[in-house]
């Protein structure tokens, strides 16, 4: 079976039968061309034709130094590997006759990082960095969605006017998976969006849009406008550039367990279909906790200077 009329059978699954996001169809089709493209190089045209050794050498070579000079991240093969799993299980289960070459390929263990968050202080340095014009409101009430709610970038992007409820005080989210979550607001979340729905989108409005996220030409919000205006405001508040609008969601989580909310509540306001998701911000309250006990205990090693002194005077004293 030739490589190309497999990869477009995958994909017209994932699309027309899976129903996979058009996000994921992105990201597997840029991770499975790559893939067949190296094969090709290799002189490998059949399906049949490919080893696990062949995709072994591909990873390997992910793993190497790109043309920029930069390494894949591990977390990068790993995704990769996952794409060529599904990809040569689904032809395996499809075409018998066709072996699944990756079927006992394991990626390497994933290093998992305590995700960044903001500091209460900062949070209300940046939220009140924010002017009463169109574009201070618009963007005041996209942080709003980020950090009081907790919702993805996505997420924020993707909402619909009929999805946000402000009469009664709550968000339907279609989050990943397609998977529907109501999610509460605050009274100072509704406040800003209503004032952004009222007054400022009405301006915007050029033509029907159902996204309730528009900009000055009436198009729909974009990920990378996020990203980008977030950036630009870490930076002029000069607070830590290594934050992100993602951070903003880590910092809703974190604030919420540290003010006493049960972990389940928290799984479900975010959208997490697995609790151990979740659990990743009990290790940040972990480490929170480690660094009171060595900033203000007595026996921490920050203060073994002023155990010492005492322990020198009492010796002297002898």
């Amino acid at each position: 079976m030739n490589l190309q009329d497999a990869l477009q059978d995958y994909l017209h699954y994932i699309q027309a039968v899976d129903q996979k996001s058009l996000a994921t169809i992105h990201s597997y089709t840029q991770d499975l061309q790559e893939y067949l493209s190296w094969l090709q190089a290799q002189g490998k045209t059949e399906m049949e034709d490919i080893l696990p050794r062949d995709i072994q050498s591909f990873l390997s070579d992910m793993g190497g130094i790109q043309e920029d000079g930069l390494r894949y991240k591990r977390s990068s093969v790993n995704h990769m590997l996952s794409s060529i799993h599904m990809f040569h299980r689904f032809i395996s289960m499809n075409h018998p006759s066709i072996l699944d070459p990756s079927i006992h390929l394991r990626g390497g263990k994933k290093v998992q990082k305590l995700p960044l968050y903001f500091n209460p202080h900062d949070i209300e340095l940046l939220l009140d960095s924010f002017g009463q014009d169109a574009q201070g409101l618009y963007q005041k009430a996209i942080l709003e969605l980020l950090y009081g709610c907790g919702l993805r970038v996505s997420e924020v992007c993707e909402l619909r006017i009929n999805q946000v409820h402000l009469e009664q005080g709550y968000l339907r989210v279609i989050g990943k998976g397609d998977k529907e979550r109501m999610v509460p607001m605050h009274e100072t979340c509704i406040h800003i969006l209503r004032t952004y729905l009222t007054e400022v989108r009405p301006i915007w409005e050029k033509k029907t849009v159902h996204r309730f996220f528009i900009n000055q030409r009436g198009n729909a919000l974009t990920r990378q406008y996020i990203h980008t205006f977030i950036k630009k405001r870490l930076h002029m508040l000069g607070l830590d550039e290594r934050l992100s609008a993602h951070s903003l969601r880590h910092s809703f989580a974190s604030h919420l367990l540290d003010g006493g909310a049960d972990l389940r509540v928290v799984q479900e306001l975010l959208g997490h279909s697995d609790i151990t998701t979740t659990q990743i911000y009990t290790h940040i309250q972990n480490k929170r906790l480690q660094e009171v006990i060595d900033q203000y205990h007595p026996r921490s090693n920050k203060n073994d200077k002023g155990i010492n002194e005492n322990i020198g005077k009492s010796n002297k004293k002898m």
